[in-house]
């Protein structure tokens, strides 16, 4: 093989193997990778009153009701497993208030498992008071306050698990309803949860104002095209404050290659199709 062939070649394999290599991206403050991207964190949560906060003490009960909460980033991950960002790192912190998840059905056989529509979860990169995060879950408002007083980051909706209400389930928004998250407490009772899970998918709303929307919009995250899956455990007895439940959360994305990367992928390509053309010519 001719050296001339020899470059081409390894050009057009480094421009394919490209966006596998991803690389820190920062925005805000916050740090991810351009690739697989994990977030950790720990959420409080309930079920949310007429004034859209949580309601001491109150837990999901009944169809129709809706759950919601805050919660703070404590990590972010690459596709390694290596931590890249920690909660205060370049004196950020990054904290969430969700909302909008609608009991659609409860079944109490076996594990009790509830199934939720709707949903809606947004990110803000706030200044760590003193490189001191300043998000604190004791009191309700007081969390809620310091959970959505940053800089909009990242904006999600509620995706379809694939699975849809059905008459015999009864579904407080209709027969037909998207099933986006699916909660499971293996452990406990409706009042008493010792251990719950929850399973769910989210699409990035394009509409909202967050900095790194752009980034995670990849429509890869989930067998039905979203953008991210959702991963939750929680229970009651182990509860912060006014909060009636907490527990932990993780978040799986495919952010966006870095547009270097697309870029030596394009050329690499047009390398490939202009060798293709070359031999094509050559043979006819």
């Amino acid at each position: 093989m001719s050296i001339k062939k020899t470059l081409l070649a390894a050009g057009i394999v480094a421009a394919v193997s490209a966006p596998t290599i991803a690389s820190a991206v920062n925005i805000d403050g916050i740090e991810f990778e351009a690739g697989a991207t994990l977030v950790i964190g720990t959420i409080y949560e309930g079920r949310v009153g007429a004034g859209g906060l949580v309601e001491s003490g109150a837990l999901i009960t009944a169809p129709g009701q809706q759950l919601g909460g805050v919660g703070i980033v404590d990590a972010i991950k690459n596709s390694a497993g290596a931590t890249i960002w920690s909660n205060g790192d370049n004196g950020r912190e990054l904290t969430l208030q969700f909302g909008g998840y609608i009991a659609e059905t409860i079944n109490g056989a076996g594990p009790i498992g509830i199934n939720f529509s709707g949903g809606w979860v947004n990110f803000y990169s706030d200044a760590a008071q003193n490189f001191s995060p300043d998000f604190a879950p004791d009191d309700i408002a007081a969390a809620t306050a310091s959970a959505n007083d940053g800089n909009q980051w990242l904006n999600y909706v509620g995706a379809s698990t694939g699975v849809t209400c059905v008459a015999a389930d009864g579904c407080a928004s209709g027969v037909g309803t998207d099933i986006t998250l699916q909660s499971f407490i293996l452990a406990g009772d409706l009042l008493d949860i010792a251990s719950g899970s929850g399973n769910g998918f989210l699409d990035v709303n394009m509409a909202g104002a967050g900095s790194a929307n752009a980034s995670f919009d990849t429509n890869s995250g989930g067998p039905l095209g979203q953008d991210a899956s959702l991963g939750s455990s929680f229970n009651t007895r182990s509860a912060t404050g006014d909060f009636p439940a907490s527990g932990s959360f993780d978040i799986r994305n495919q952010a966006v290659p870095e547009p270097g990367s697309i870029a030596l992928l394009g050329l690499g390509l047009l390398s490939l199709g202009a060798t293709t053309l070359r031999r094509r010519k050559k043979s006819a």
